[in-house]
């Protein structure tokens, strides 16, 4: 039986869309009638025969002097074309194989194998749609091939097309044995559907066969960890470094899950005795989680030190300096990210954001336009542009652009807090009250809402309703300075004076000299929510 080399079932490039597929040996077709085409005939089976064994023995120059000799005895011979196609491919000659399958399917048009081999070798090219088609014309011809029905999955997962990716998976399981590719590739197209849960049972289930091989289980929890589930992630992965205790890319890998899962305690233990720039920086990111700057500027600094021109080291180096207040150096190092990796959004972002913070506003717009560029639907961008347009009391620009955020994430809370904010500054009450009561039905605990809530109603004179609010706005932020001056105000207009002093009092111990508008102040607490971790810092191929 012709099998093509092995390799990793876990891998998502082309070169291995048909690893676990076996190509089965040639069966003859029926000979034509009549003297001279029998002699035809038998002659070009003589030489299909030959180049089968000769490829068999991986004596490819050979294989394919037979299968011409045979196509030159037998111009019709389907046969001998699928076994040049076929001699091609396994040279590693894809674009001479593709002359000769089209002219085998050509001869013979209900040829499963021609249609098979036609595929293979189109995804060979990165020929996505062409592949997804002669797999599709397999399929219909053996609908029962667990391997077409496997290949043309991944093909469709490769295309963004996870739910009919599903349905030929799950066709392939049915028809073929338990096989850790099928398991794995049904768990990414679950994954990317959006059926975290079913992913998760389906790797549960999967675990049961699979789960005491490492590098399916490592497999498995990078998978998680590329689709945003940490938590998953970490527990695949920490099965798998049981299995390979002494694994140094398990080890980082669970240690970068925990981090993405905000479990910074966790982390370090693995990262106890770095010796690597990817030690120094998932370190790094860890004491970053627990606000432990000084050791994060350390280890991040190792890490840029031993591997200066890896643009996630930068990044990160760069977001620290932005911390510490170091925002020549910060734009320094994202300009070198940048021209390291043109096409990454994040060093655009990041220096939007440093930009921002030295009040260069249009400055920070041009950078991230360039973030906006290569991430359009990057929702961080258009609420850092919006505030930057704001922040010039450019009110409707502000407005137009934070709508677009909305769109994308329709149940963020923070950004119609931020709706609201600009339409304060725009005089537009009522619409901004409107938003500020959406963000806390989309977030009750979320504070700044129900402040500004309580100074509209405190305007009004609703000063009951103006207490509750701003008393809730206090309970889930305990350091809103600015509360607490609205609250003493309502508290003594309601003569509840004791109150009032005492909020007065929390007021003066909290509010600091020289300190920022609301708007601003509140915009870098969002920059501060989104901590300089590893998060985010995936580089594009």
């Amino acid at each position: 039986m012709l099998r093509p080399e092995r390799r990793s079932p876990f891998s998502f490039a082309f070169t291995c869309l048909c690893c676990w597929c076996y190509l089965s040996c040639f069966t003859s077709f029926p000979a034509a009638s009549g003297a001279q085409p029998q002699r035809e005939a038998t002659s070009a089976s003589t030489h299909v025969a030959s180049g089968q064994r000769a490829l068999d023995a991986k004596d490819f120059s050979k294989a394919k002097t037979e299968f011409e000799l045979a196509v030159r005895a037998d111009p019709k011979s389907a046969e001998g074309y699928l076994g040049l196609g076929l001699t091609e491919l396994q040279s590693g000659n894809p674009d001479e194989a593709i002359g000769s399958l089209r002219k085998a399917v050509e001869l013979a048009p209900n040829s499963f194998r021609g249609h098979y081999l036609l595929a293979m070798a189109s995804l060979r090219q990165e020929k996505l749609q062409e592949g997804a088609q002669e797999l599709e014309r397999a399929v219909a011809i053996d609908p029962r091939n667990a391997d077409a029905l496997y290949n043309l999955g991944v093909v469709l997962l490769e295309q963004n097309r996870p739910d009919q990716a599903l349905a030929r998976l799950l066709q392939a399981r049915e028809r073929g044995s338990k096989r850790p590719d099928i398991a794995f590739n049904l768990i990414r197209a679950e994954l990317a559907a959006n059926r975290a849960e079913d992913a998760r049972q389906e790797a549960t289930n999967a675990a049961r066969e699979f789960g005491g091989d490492s590098d399916w289980r490592k497999a498995v929890g990078e998978l998680f960890l590329q689709y945003k589930q940490p938590v998953d992630a970490a527990g695949h992965l920490k099965e798998a470094l049981r299995l390979r205790p002494g694994s140094d890319p398990i080890r980082r890998r669970l240690a970068a899950a925990y981090l993405e899962a905000g479990e910074a305690e966790r982390a370090l233990p693995l990262l106890a005795s770095p010796s690597t720039a990817e030690d120094h920086y998932l370190a790094a990111g860890a004491y970053l989680l627990l606000h432990r700057l000084a050791e994060a500027d350390q280890e991040s600094d190792l890490a840029v030190k031993q591997e200066p021109n890896d643009a996630r080291y930068l990044l990160q180096r760069a977001r620290i300096d932005q911390r510490i207040g170091r925002h020549a150096e910060s734009l320094e190092l994202l300009g070198r990210a940048s021209r390291i990796q043109p096409d990454w959004a994040e060093p655009y972002y990041s220096a939007g954001v440093t930009l921002y913070l030295l009040h260069r506003y249009a400055d920070a717009r041009q950078s991230l336009d360039r973030a906006l560029k290569q991430d359009p639907r990057s929702v961080r961008s258009l609420f850092l542009y919006s505030a930057t347009l704001a922040n010039e009391s450019k009110n409707l620009e502000a407005e137009e652009v934070l709508l677009r955020a909305i769109a994308l994430e329709p149940s963020n809370a923070r950004l119609y807090y931020h709706l609201g904010a600009i339409r304060l500054r725009a005089a537009k009450v009522v619409e901004a009250e409107q938003a500020f009561k959406k963000a806390v039905k989309l977030k009750p605990d979320y504070a700044p809402p129900h402040y500004q809530l309580g100074k509209l109603l405190a305007g009004s004179d609703n000063l009951e309703p103006a207490a509750l609010e701003l008393e809730a706005a206090v309970r889930y932020q305990n350091d809103l300075t600015q509360a607490y001056y609205q609250l003493a105000r309502v508290y003594e207009r309601l003569g509840r004076k004791k109150e009032s002093e005492r909020a007065l009092s929390t007021f003066n111990e909290l509010k600091k000299q020289d300190t920022d508008s609301e708007f601003t102040e509140a915009v870098k607490r969002e920059l501060q929510a989104d901590p300089p971790s590893n998060r985010n810092a995936q580089v594009p191929p």
